[in-house]
């Protein structure tokens, strides 16, 4: 089988080269099977000329021994995949992640490594690394204290904020507070209830985002999304709506810097273009994909799978 040596860890995990066409073994990773982004991928998969064994992650275990690291739970999983594409989205137990660490310590490729996958999971975290690489972000406001968190915020960001759960997905756990009582209960609220958060800027231009979807360094699609009436979240889940986009270089080359920054061989960025250009509000390392495939009439599926097989 050929692979390239293991990666160290943030990096694309052994991708296959670039126009490499022997046999693949090709696995997906969901704990949603029957989504019909997987399906797409399937056939996707089919199309290219490759099998795309579905395994649901919830069936699976991984073990870790003197011996190394495995992987057990589906009869998939015998033939050793060399490639394995992982859709596990951010509310997803962290643990899941231990399955996919074992395929790729038993040497399988993967355009996102699992490091890369918890840091695109967590809006804290990515924040992080994409600051330290001096690429815009909106400013953001971390601590332990919802108290003391909700004084540097307005402090620093004054009101409105925006307050992130920071495994928050599609809109949900996103909330907008405009007054101090209102930040007061959210955090206050989300604390008793143990979740992490953040709280970020307020853009006014983030009623409408553009979505990248970056592919091996390369922009594969875009759309413009808009917030439906009544709502300021652009989210396709929350009912907005998209239409194809041409990026412009500078947006292009932001997406493509922060795919390459978090070590994602294939993600979705969200980008907003407020009065100083563009941020990246957030990096998907499980981009849904299906209303970006509606919209520019681009077979996103394809190339992910080609992304990932070479």
């Amino acid at each position: 089988m050929h692979r390239r040596p293991q990666s160290k860890a943030g990096e694309i995990c052994g991708l296959l080269p670039l126009g490499y066409h022997g046999a693949v073994n090709l696995l997906l990773l969901t704990a949603r099977p029957e989504l019909k982004t997987n399906h797409r991928l399937v056939e996707a998969a089919g199309d290219l000329g490759f099998a795309l064994t579905v395994v649901d992650t919830n069936s699976l275990s991984a073990i870790a021994s003197a011996a190394g690291l495995c992987a057990i739970g589906d009869a998939a999983l015998d033939s050793r995949p060399a490639v394995v594409i992982a859709r596990i989205g951010n509310w997803r137990p962290d643990s899941a992640l231990a399955v996919l660490e074992a395929l790729v310590a038993d040497g399988a490729a993967t355009p996102n490594p699992p490091a890369a996958i918890r840091v695109g999971r967590d809006h804290w975290s990515t924040i992080g690394v994409l600051a330290s690489r001096g690429l815009p972000v909106p400013e953001t406001v971390a601590g332990a204290d919802p108290e003391a968190l909700a004084e540097a915020a307005i402090d620093r960001l004054g009101l409105p904020v925006v307050v992130k759960q920071r495994r928050s997905r599609m809109g949900v756990g996103v909330i907008r507070c405009a007054t101090r009582d209102h930040l007061d209960a959210v955090l206050d609220s989300l604390w008793r209830l143990g979740d992490e958060v953040i709280v970020q800027r307020w853009i006014p231009e983030g009623v409408t985002t553009i979505r990248v979807l970056v592919v091996r360094g390369a922009l594969v699609a875009a759309a413009k999304f808009r917030a439906a009436a009544g709502d300021w979240r652009s989210n396709a889940a929350r009912s907005g709506t998209a239409e194809a986009y041409r990026p412009a270089v500078e947006e292009s080359r932001l997406a493509v810097s922060a795919a390459e920054a978090l070590g994602l061989g294939h993600c979705g960025v969200d980008l907003v273009v407020g009065g100083g250009g563009p941020v990246v509000l957030e990096v998907n390392p499980t981009p849904g994909f299906l209303r970006l495939e509606q919209a520019t009439e681009i077979d996103v599926a394809r190339e992910i799978v080609r992304g990932a097989v070479g």
